[in-house]
C-alpha cells in the first residue's frame, strides 16, 4: 500500500507495507554527494524544556542535533541549519551553501532536530493532548535555548556570531529567529519560505498548472481530460469498480466525502511532487512518459498515476485514517505535520481555482475534515481559523519588519506564491530565481547553474559576508 499526499510546506511520498513505512522524500530536496574534503559530522543530544513559555514546568525532554567542527577558528562564526519537518541527517553538513560558507568564514555548522520530528520526541507517543507542545513558538524557543548554551559552554563560541539556514518550512523559522531573537541571531538565510499564513491555498495548483503547461499543453489538456473522465465514471453504476481496477486502490472507492476528495487529491499530488522539486527539463520528460501512453486520456492518466506506485496499490482516505490517526507511531512526519496545518498554518492546496486541471475535486473541506477525523471534533473551522490569525499576527505575515536575511525562490517552486515578493529593505533582499524549484538555491554554486541561480547564490553569499563582518 502506498500514499503519496502532499500537505502544507510538506512533500511527502510513503510506502506503507507489512506495518512499515518508507519516507521516499520530504520537506527539501536531498543534499548532493558530500564534498571530497568533508568530514563526518556528529551527533549529540540537547536537554530542552517541554514548555519555554510556562517556568512552572519543570519537564524536559532531549533534542537531538548534528555539529561539523572542521573549520572552525576561535571567535568565527556559527552556522545552524534548521531542521524543519523532517529527519536530519548529515549532508547539509557536508556540502551546499551553508557548508560553503563555513568554509570561508571558518565557522562551526550545527544542523538543529525540530521537536516532535526525526528522533526528537518529547513523549513515547503523538496523542492530540501531546501535541500542544508542537508549535512554532517552542521551536524557535529550542533554537535560542540552544544557541545560548552552546555559545558559553562550547570553547571559543562566547562571540560567535550566529548564522541561520533553512528550508521550506524552516526557511520561514529562518526569518522569525531573527526577527524575534535578533540578540542570538546575525543574519538568515531563507531558502523557499512560505510567509502568510492562509486557509485556502490555491494559487499551489495554479503553479503546477502554469509550469505544466510552459512545458506541455497536451500534457495539461490531457491531465485535465483524463480527471474529467474520473468524475464521470464515478457517476456510473459500476464506475468506482472499474477505476479501482484502472488506479489499482487497495480497497474499493468510496464515492461518498471525503472519500472522493481523498482519492482525487492524492492524483493530483502526482504532479504537485513532479513539478515542485523538478530539476531543469524534468516536467517536460515526465509529460513525455504520459502522452506516450496508449487508449483515451482516462487511461494514459490511470496508467501514469499506477506506475507512481511501482507495483504496490494505491492507499484510500480509510487507510489513512486508520495509519495517521493513530497516537503510537513515531516513525513519519503525517499526523504532526498535519497537526501545525490544523492548528497554525492552514496552506491547504485545494482546486477551488478554475486555472488548475482537477476540476473541483478537493476542496478546502476535505482538509477540515481531515483535520477533525485526526485530532477530533473541536479541530475545526474556527480554530483553523483563530491559529491562522495568530500566526500572521505574531509573525507578520508580509508585514514583517526583518533586516539581515536573504530569501530565494524559484518560479516552478508551489510555494513561492505565499512567499515574499520583492526585498523588504536594503538588508532584507528577495531573489526570485526563474526556472528553479522548491529549495533548489542550497547546493553550492556551480558553473551548471543556470544564469540566474548562479548569481542569485553568489549574491547571497556576499551579503551575509557583509553581515558577518
Amino acid at each position: 500500500m502506498r500514499f503519496l499526499q502532499v500537505v502544507a510546506f510538506a512533500l511527502i511520498a510513503l510506502s506503507l507495507t507489512e506495518g512499515k513505512l518508507f519516507l521516499k522524500k520530504h520537506g527539501l530536496p536531498p543534499a548532493e554527494a558530500p564534498q571530497a574534503r568533508a568530514k563526518a559530522p556528529e551527533f549529540g543530544w540537547f536537554k530542552q524544556r517541554l514548555d519555554h513559555f510556562d517556568t512552572t514546568d519543570n519537564r524536559t525532554w532531549n533534542m537531538r542535533f548534528m555539529n561539523q567542527s572542521q573549520f572552525f577558528e576561535s571567535g568565527a562564526p556559527i552556522f545552524i541549519f534548521l531542521g524543519g519537518e523532517w529527519e536530519i541527517s548529515s549532508g547539509y553538513l557536508q556540502t551546499g551553501q551553508m557548508f560553503d560558507m563555513a568554509a570561508d568564514h571558518h565557522g562551526y555548522m550545527f544542523y538543529t532536530e525540530h521537536r516532535f520530528y526525526g528522533k526528537s520526541f518529547p513523549f513515547e507517543d503523538m496523542a492530540t493532548d501531546k501535541l500542544k507542545y508542537l508549535t512554532t513558538d517552542q521551536a524557535l524557543a529550542d533554537v535560542a535555548y540552544f544557541i545560548t548554551h552552546m555559545k558559553k559552554t562550547m570553547p571559543g563560541m562566547a562571540k560567535s556570531k550566529v548564522v541561520v539556514v533553512g528550508a521550506s518550512y524552516s526557511a520561514s523559522m529562518a526569518i522569525w529567529m531573527r526577527m524575534k531573537y535578533p540578540h542570538l541571531i546575525t543574519a538568515a538565510l531563507s531558502s523557499s519560505a512560505p510567509i502568510e499564513a492562509v486557509e485556502d491555498y490555491k494559487e499551489y495548483y495554479e503553479v503546477i498548472n502554469d509550469n505544466i503547461k510552459l512545458n506541455s499543453a497536451k500534457c495539461l489538456e490531457t491531465i485535465r481530460s483524463g480527471t474529467a473522465a474520473m468524475e464521470d465514471l464515478l457517476e456510473a453504476k459500476w464506475g468506482a469498480d472499474t477505476l479501482k481496477t484502472l488506479l489499482n486502490t487497495c480497497e474499493p472507492i468510496k464515492i461518498q466525502e471525503p472519500h472522493r476528495s481523498f482519492l482525487f487529491n492524492t492524483i493530483g499530488e502526482v504532479f504537485a511532487s513532479l513539478v515542485q522539486y523538478a530539476y531543469v527539463g524534468q516536467i517536460k520528460v515526465e509529460c513525455n512518459k504520459l502522452l506516450a501512453k496508449s487508449g483515451s486520456p482516462l487511461e494514459q492518466l490511470s496508467s501514469y498515476i499506477r506506475d507512481q506506485y511501482s507495483g504496490d496499490c494505491m492507499g484510500l482516505y480509510d487507510e489513512f485514517l486508520d495509519y495517521f490517526g493513530s497516537p503510537n507511531i513515531t516513525n513519519q512526519i503525517h499526523r504532526q505535520w498535519y497537526y501545525q496545518t490544523c492548528t497554525e498554518y492552514g496552506y491547504y492546496q485545494t482546486t477551488t481555482s478554475n486555472n488548475q486541471p482537477f476540476g473541483k475535486t478537493f476542496p478546502l473541506s476535505l482538509y477540515h475534515n481531515i483535520c477533525k477525523d485526526l485530532f477530533g471534533k473541536k479541530f475545526n473551522v474556527d480554530l483553523l481559523q483563530r491559529g491562522i490569525n495568530r500566526t500572521n499576527i505574531i509573525n507578520g505575515g508580509y508585514k514583517l519588519e526583518v533586516t539581515n536575511v536573504v530569501s530565494v525562490h524559484g518560479t516552478v517552486d508551489p510555494w513561492h506564491a505565499v512567499g515574499l515578493k520583492q526585498d523588504l529593505n536594503e538588508n532584507a533582499p528577495v531573489f526570485i530565481v526563474n526556472g528553479t524549484a522548491h529549495c533548489a538555491d542550497l547546493s553550492s554554486i556551480s558553473v551548471n547553474d543556470l544564469p540566474e541561480m548562479y548569481e542569485a547564490k553568489k549574491r547571497t553569499k556576499q551579503y551575509i559576508a557583509k553581515w558577518l563582518k
